[in-house]
């Protein structure tokens, strides 16, 4: 539980519905972006109404294998991400190096 300046206390109601992408060695993120997005059939207009109500996030662990990679995000996915209001987060974990 949170407090106000005023000591007052904050309940929050916090839901989530999630829905996960298998893992994927190939890096194929445009792939793996679209076969989420097809498995809901929602209108452009739904997501906006559910947007305006809910935080929208796309998630996503990168695990590097080497000091230097990198992911391309084509035009078409960052389109049908915006036009359905997903904010994209990413958390890029490095390679661990080898203790020998």
């Amino acid at each position: 539980m949170n407090s106000t300046s005023s000591g007052a206390v904050v309940v929050k109601n916090i839901r989530a519905w999630i829905l996960e992408a298998e893992a994927s060695e190939s890096a194929d993120f445009d792939g793996q972006v679209s076969r989420l997005l097809g498995c809901i059939d929602l209108s452009l207009d739904t997501w906006a109404s559910l947007a305006a109500r809910f935080q929208i996030d796309l998630f996503c662990g990168w695990f590097m294998h080497e000091s230097n990679e990198g992911v391309t995000i084509s035009p078409n996915t960052t389109r049908m991400l915006g036009e359905r209001h997903i904010a994209l987060s990413v958390d890029i974990y490095a390679p661990l190096k080898d203790e020998h």
